[in-house]
């Protein structure tokens, strides 16, 4: 359902010292699918240096981005200020750290006009530092009564209208301003209304204020004797009884809402259908290594079998080598752009371009240091494209999943193809056939870069003899897309 986007959304984004998360945050507000949106920075006293990084990024986008500087004061008085300098009908908040799915506004926008409704919050996915997927929450419609027992509403998942955004600010309190908030919203509606949408990712920070227990604990008594007025005995119980729904939340966020996952895998390749974005990614050890990284677009991953330990997890196991792929891709007339991501490779370019009887654009990838690094790039795709990866897991995953998210509204074909492509065109020697069928190929690969590949092997092997032993592999289903 598409929304009309007449009304303007205010979306304030509280800012202090942070650098490392901001630009996918802020990326993450451009990339959404509404467009009628006033972007707040509130700066909340950062150090100078974040003074003139902000003030040239709203330089940058004159109109749409404003930024107010103020002395610190908190997340709440920040959320305030930006609520008082918001022109739109209605107002988004997201935490800098966090990031917004691409529909997240127009999803939510519809819902609202549809239900009649002035507040709506929805579903989360939980990440680490890392990028790594911890879990997923699905909350309920809440009322005051539900919301006393434990605050089940993710900020950055919240869409208010401005009035009553103005009709109840944030409290100055160092963590729990939102549950205080929310608290007497609850109030005056019947139910705070929930659509389960999964509509942000929530980044938990072993250092960040939230993340501190006795802050969390202390913050939580003043909510109940403070600001809802209960006596001590009472607001120690209700502490104690939030506490403990916090745990059974975190039990549900982990082990319970994400799973069972269920992934496609492809044998026959004229199964391939070019009509939906997809990612194609080898399903192997180190993928089965690092299956968490997919977790958040598992609709939307394809698997074809290539590495004996599949063996273990898929029962029709027929492999295919990487270096086969592109011999088995039947592109549609209408995919007319190729991309090659990854390292400059004229042999790979020409084999490809031999293929596939079409131009390839290269764009060439820096070295990225870790996950995190390979986390911050992305790139403007144009519609019907068919991306070809040639960097190594789980860099290349994590590539994908930017270019997909990034692009999220056109149709786009993503290839993880690692050293593929390089054995394909000659350019690395290719296994030789007795040593694949003996599903040996890992040990021959040592004779090159061995101390480089024999780290990697003994990590990703670890991992995937980890989750083997522990049960990690029933929690994920696999299924031949037939």
């Amino acid at each position: 359902m598409k929304s009309n986007q007449d009304d303007l959304v205010s979306v304030i984004i509280p800012f202090f010292n942070e650098k490392i998360y901001f630009l996918e945050c802020i990326q993450s507000v451009f990339g959404q699918s509404y467009k009628n949106l006033e972007i707040i920075i509130i700066n909340d006293g950062s150090d100078p240096e974040y003074v003139e990084f902000l003030n040239n990024l709203e330089q940058e986008i004159p109109g749409k981005i404003f930024v107010y500087h103020k002395e610190n004061g908190g997340v709440g008085s920040a959320r305030n200020f930006g609520i008082q300098k918001a022109n739109g009908e209605y107002i988004s908040f997201i935490d800098a750290d966090d990031i917004w799915l691409p529909n997240k506004i127009e999803h939510q926008i519809n819902v609202i006009k549809k239900k009649k409704i002035n507040f709506i919050h929805g579903s989360y996915l939980v990440l680490d530092e890392n990028l790594k997927l911890q879990g997923k929450f699905i909350p309920k419609d809440v009322n005051y009564e539900n919301l006393l027992k434990s605050c089940d509403i993710g900020l950055s998942t919240v869409l208010i209208s401005k009035n009553l955004a103005k009709e109840f600010p944030f409290p100055k309190i160092s963590t729990k301003e939102d549950y205080v908030c929310w608290l007497k919203i609850s109030k005056k509606l019947d139910y705070l209304y929930c659509d389960k949408e999964v509509v942000s990712y929530y980044r938990k920070k072993k250092n960040s204020l939230s993340s501190k227990s006795i802050t969390k604990i202390l913050n939580a008594f003043k909510v109940y004797n403070i600001y809802e007025g209960f006596g001590i005995l009472k607001s120690i119980y209700y502490t104690f009884r939030l506490s403990l729904y916090y745990l059974s939340k975190e039990n549900l966020i982990r082990n319970k809402n994400l799973y069972p996952i269920t992934f496609n895998y492809v044998i026959d390749f004229k199964k391939l259908n070019f009509e939906n974005s997809f990612i194609f990614v080898a399903l192997n050890m180190a993928s089965l290594s690092y299956m968490n990284l997919l977790y958040d677009n598992y609709k939307n991953v394809l698997f074809w079998i290539d590495g004996v330990c599949a063996k273990f997890i898929i029962k029709n196991f027929i492999k295919t080598a990487g270096r086969k792929i592109i011999d088995k891709i039947i592109l549609p007339e209408k995919i007319q752009n190729v991309y090659l991501f990854g390292n400059k490779s004229d042999k790979q370019i020409n084999y490809i371009e031999e293929k596939l009887n079409r131009k390839i654009e290269l764009i060439e990838l820096p070295y990225f240091k870790n996950l995190y690094e390979t986390s911050k790039f992305n790139f403007n795709l144009k519609n019907n494209s068919l991306v070809l990866i040639n960097i190594a897991t789980p860099k290349q995953e994590i590539i994908a999943k930017n270019l997909f998210k990034f692009n999220f509204t056109k149709n786009v074909f993503i290839f993880c193809l690692g050293g593929g492509i390089a054995m394909a065109s000659g350019e690395e020697e290719v296994v030789p056939e007795k040593i694949e069928k003996l599903n040996l190929e890992w040990l021959w690969r040592l004779k090159t870069d061995t101390f480089f590949r024999l780290k990697r092997l003994l990590r990703t092997s670890s991992v995937f003899m980890f989750k083997k032993v522990t049960g990690y592999f029933n929690k994920i289903n696999f299924k031949e897309l037939i």
